[in-house]
């Protein structure tokens, strides 16, 4: 058997187990991310007319207001505060723009790229301005840009595992479930995909990773370490 004959089997066997656990993340179902609603001093939001604001109270009166302060040149401190309404708010886990999910995370996506498109179909962020969805029909994979997804809604698992810190040996890279994340200080994130680890134009094998110690950035395709 040939190199490439070899290789072709390997991303057939790397498709059709992605194809798997989408199907999985499907059954999993996706549970929405919705505003918080208690400790709010001091979490950091977006207003789309005062941009990044700071809330200074732990939680929204019977109305939904909330004070909140931002930058404002036009005051002597350089800051002002108002009353908002919490459903002027975004916050960092409400993302909707595509490159601004971290790499690892899932999301059910609608995708279309002109000459081909889906819709309502789980996709992991799998390097930085590339997203990764399952062609069920035909057994591949399909890479998809930033600007050509809409996000619907994160897939996150209900009951997130208990994770370890970090990771050194081969067996600890290898007992790392599909769709984690781990990282240096310094380096770009390497995501544990079917039988490899990659990065932006580059991939690789948990024997080569062992024998360096990377943080456990995500565990899976959702769970953040405890």
């Amino acid at each position: 058997m040939t190199s490439n004959h070899k290789r072709l089997e390997e991303l057939q066997q790397q498709a059709k187990e992605l194809a798997e656990r989408i199907e999985q993340l499907k059954a999993e179902g996706a549970r929405e991310v919705k505003q918080p609603r208690d400790n709010l001093l001091g979490r950091w939001a977006r207003h789309e007319e005062y941009g990044h604001v700071l809330i200074a109270c732990q939680h929204a009166d019977e109305r939904g207001g909330l004070f909140v302060a931002y930058p404002d040149d036009g005051f002597p401190d350089g800051a002002d505060g108002r009353y908002a309404n919490q459903r002027e708010l975004t916050f960092p886990e409400q993302t909707t723009r595509p490159q601004d999910v971290p790499v690892g995370e899932a999301w059910l996506v609608d995708a279309d790229a002109g000459d081909a498109s889906t819709t309502n179909t789980p996709a992991v962020k799998e390097s930085t301005g590339l997203w990764i969805t399952g062609e069920n029909n035909e057994g591949g994979v399909r890479a998809w840009s930033d600007n050509e997804v809409t996000l619907i809604t994160p897939l996150i698992p209900a009951h997130p595992q208990d994770t370890p810190e970090t990771v050194t040996t081969e067996d600890e890279y290898a007992a790392l479930p599909e769709g984690s994340v781990v990282a240096k200080p310094g380096e770009e994130p390497w995501v544990h995909l079917p039988h490899v680890w990659a990065q932006e134009g580059a991939a690789t094998d948990d024997l080569v990773l062992a024998g360096t110690v990377r943080h456990v950035l995500r565990y899976g395709w959702g769970a953040q370490p405890r």
